[in-house]
């Protein structure tokens, strides 16, 4: 059993770190002179325990930043994790749009191990390529999947759109 828990750790941790260097490049696809974006998980305050004195409540999704912008066909990152350590082992943090522009997406869900709860995650948001030239916007849930209706976060997105709006005739003369 022991040797399952750390491949399976081994593999989260893996896609993990995949995942955010993929975002954290930053690079629009079709832009190869774009620059690249660094992105880094806030800074955890020195108070914040390794672990939690009260392990019995029920802990909240944190998410940071709670607004972000994301470049059209392109993605940007938000960070998570627990307000506090969980009375139980793993803990899946499950992400959804709410409402807004169904041409942004999220990236898989999130699995915390109780001793590290506190640790910032990333999640990577999509903005897909469209043919308006509106900037999307849309609002999203991350929640504790164990415990539906508690521990929730909410947080919004706007996409950047890269399309140029098609000039409007000149009125013709009266």
């Amino acid at each position: 059993m022991r040797s399952a828990r750390s491949r399976l750790r081994r593999s989260v941790v893996l896609v993990a770190v995949a995942a955010t260097a993929s975002a954290v490049t930053g690079l629009v696809p079709g832009t190869a002179d774009a620059a690249p974006r660094v992105v880094r998980p806030p800074a955890t305050s020195a108070s914040t325990p390794a672990s939690s004195p009260s392990p019995t409540a029920t802990p909240s999704v944190i998410v940071s930043p709670s607004d972000i912008v994301v470049p059209e066909g392109g993605s940007s990152v938000i960070f998570v994790r627990l307000s506090q350590r969980p009375s139980y082992g793993w803990v899946t943090v499950d992400s959804e749009r709410l409402s807004g522009d169904p041409d942004l997406l999220i990236g898989p869900r999130l699995l915390f191990p109780a001793d590290q709860w506190h640790i910032w995650q990333s999640l990577t948001v999509f903005a897909e390529e469209d043919d308006d030239t509106t900037d999307g916007t849309g609002t999203f849930l991350s929640r504790i999947s164990q415990l539906p209706g508690s521990g929730t976060a909410v947080w919004t997105v706007r996409e950047l759109d890269n399309d140029i709006a098609s000039p409007s005739p000149a009125p013709s003369p009266s």
